[in-house]
């Protein structure tokens, strides 16, 4: 206990004697190190203005690049914290923020550190910045109009192209010119750079966020159920239409793209899909005092479709994800069936024909919209559990022919599925 008392201090004392650092330039790994002695594994901690640092859990529903306050639980209790409040601080997956004065704001702002060194790549809130020890410059980058020969025309300003070269002149700075140049608004594109510039320098510098992810991908496994509804589009006067079985099943396998380093809300669904649908097409028409037709054929439809989704996160606690989603599939079906029945009822002579002959046919769908709500929850420590509602549209998905009269019909599907992500 007495050497965890004293190494304790001695950190304690180390932090205070290099703070002064965590502003701008290289910063010393004591300051941003996320190991805790007593522990010896990866945590969160916070880093008081006195320099101490704490220990704990940031009460954080997704690993966001930008905090406007802190909620931070050590030793059972929870607090908020302000920038004005602290110093620095950390997370168990690397991320690193100090707090420093932001131009255009009036007060002062948690800024995640992205590479520190003799140039420091800061961001905050979708604005990057470069500290070099003396001030914070704002990487820009905007849009103007003006007029050629009466004509307008808009441009894109890359001011701070302007920004990087004169901040890192002299000799690296002119082996990097072609780098510079192409460097674009993004963050993997400025850290690259300033790594590079380090190294042409023989410079320290520490990259805060190499050990954070770009993205996770999971694969999923998921099955469920749907239920499917006729929707007229061109039909006769009188004519009644409908499927005795309204019940498909549905298969899916594929992966799953989320935790986005930036994006963390975003979430990208890669699938590919079988449903199985057994049902009984019924059709009646009636022009009364003439004739009755009634028409049924059973088909067996096995569609293949290949599904892209884009989920956004609403709602996340204690590892309970909710989310919602848009999608978009390529959709490739067959269809086989016995031969179907006419029956034509003459009401004046009172004769009835029977035809048997193919009544349904349908189209491959290039594009079908779609909607979900989903949530997925933790089973055990590497696999989550998920559910989703689906509600697709498919337009003018089957077209009938009853003794020359043609109709076409659209299909809405609501469907529920549960799987596994691994």
């Amino acid at each position: 206990m007495a050497n965890k008392t004293f190494l304790g201090m001695l950190i304690t004392f180390l932090l205070l004697c290099t703070t002064i650092q965590a502003q701008s330039g290289f910063i010393d790994k004591i300051l941003y190190d996320n190991i805790n002695p007593v522990s010896g594994s990866p945590e969160d901690f916070i880093m008081m203005d006195s320099g101490e640092k704490i220990f704990g859990k940031v009460q954080n529903k997704y690993d966001e690049a930008t905090y406007q306050s802190l909620v931070f639980m050590a030793d059972g209790e929870t607090a908020t914290y302000n920038p004005k409040d602290l110093k620095a601080f950390g997370l168990a997956n690397s991320r690193f923020f100090i707090t420093k004065s932001v131009p255009g704001e009036e007060e002062l702002r948690f800024v995640q550190v992205l590479v520190s060194g003799a140039l420091q790549l800061n961001f905050y809130n979708n604005r990057y910045f470069l500290d070099n020890g003396t001030e914070l410059l704002e990487l820009k980058a905007f849009y103007t109009q003006g007029q050629i020969e009466g004509n307008k025309i808009k441009r894109y300003v890359k001011a701070y192209i302007s920004t990087l070269k004169i901040q890192m002149a002299g000799t690296c700075g002119t082996n990097l010119n072609d780098q510079i140049e192409k460097t674009k608004m993004e963050e993997l594109d400025f850290v690259r750079l300033f790594e590079a510039y380090h190294e042409c320098n023989g410079l320290p510098y520490t990259s805060h966020i190499n050990s954070i992810s770009f993205l996770k991908v999971s694969p999923i496994l998921m099955a469920g159920i749907g239920f499917v509804s006729l929707q007229d589009r061109s039909v006769e006067k009188n004519q009644k239409n409908g499927l005795d079985n309204t019940i498909s099943y549905r298969f899916q396998g594929g992966l799953r793209l989320h935790d986005f380093r930036k994006y963390p809300r975003i979430s990208l669904d890669l699938r590919l899909g079988v449903e199985l649908l057994n049902t009984t097409f019924q059709s009646r028409f009636e022009s009364p005092g003439v004739v009755i037709i009634q028409a049924e054929e059973n088909f067996q439809e096995t569609s293949v479709f290949i599904p892209i989704s884009f989920n956004y996160s609403v709602y996340r606690k204690n590892e309970t994800d909710v989310y919602v989603g848009l999608s978009g599939a390529a959709w490739y079906r067959s269809i086989s069936s016995s031969s179907g029945i006419i029956s034509e009822e003459l009401i004046g002579s009172g004769k009835t024909n029977i035809y048997n002959r193919e009544i349904v046919t349908g189209v491959d769908r290039l594009f079908v919209p779609g909607l979900k709500l989903g949530a997925n929850f933790p089973l055990g420590d590497r696999m989550r559990l998920f559910t989703e509602t689906q509600f697709d549209v498919l337009l003018d998905y089957y077209t009938t022919n009853i003794l020359a009269k043609r109709s076409s019909f659209s299909r809405t599907g609501l469907s529920l599925q549960i799987g596994i992500e691994f």
